[in-house]
């Protein structure tokens, strides 16, 4: 605020650089949560689409998945999920084939759930409500600090500039004065 008082020394660089610093703080205010809810908006809206656009279908297997699947480390095997090859009827009644996640020792046959894309491919399962909310404030906030940061650089990028338009003014006038100084003063 001392930049706004009135003083002998205060330049008019000063004031400008207290009202760039003024306008970044309102800038920021307003700013920062209208660029993160766009960006969390934008998310939840991609993140929809891409969720609408997953169907769920029942693959049958047609060879049997083994017992278990060794993970190659010395804790020995992995016995959660195992891929088999099975086969689905995409959406536009398309048959499909491919390996699919299925338990351990399931047999020939076997019905098990999977999720299709809107082209009858294999894809992971939509994400829960929860899922969508927390990526899309991740995003929306990662949109608000990169704007604040956006924000900041622009005014150092002023300040900067203020800061050598006053060291090139305190250079003319020092050469100004700066002989009359200097000639009464030598030893």
């Amino acid at each position: 605020m001392w930049r706004w008082r009135r003083n002998p020394l205060r330049r008019r660089s000063d004031v400008m650089e207290a009202w760039v610093g003024l306008a970044v703080g309102v800038v920021m205010v307003l700013g920062a949560p209208m660029a993160g809810w766009a960006a969390s908006d934008s998310m939840r809206a991609s993140l929809d689409a891409q969720n609408a656009g997953r169907h769920a279908a029942s693959a049958v297997l047609v060879a049997n998945a083994p017992s278990a699947v060794s993970t190659g480390s010395d804790s020995g095997t992995n016995t959660a999920v195992v891929q088999a090859p099975a086969r689905w009827t995409g959406p536009d009644g398309s048959g499909h084939t491919g390996s699919v996640p299925v338990t351990p020792g399931a047999r020939s046959g076997t019905t098990t759930p999977v999720w299709l894309d809107a082209h009858g491919r294999l894809t992971d399962a939509p994400l829960s409500p929860s899922q969508t909310a927390v990526q899309a404030d991740l995003i929306g906030a990662g949109a608000a600090g990169g704007f604040c940061l956006l924000t900041l650089a622009g005014q150092r990028s002023v300040r900067a500039q203020l800061d050598r338009h006053r060291a090139s003014q305190w250079e003319r006038e020092w050469a100004k004065v700066g002989p009359q100084w200097s000639s009464g003063h030598r030893a």
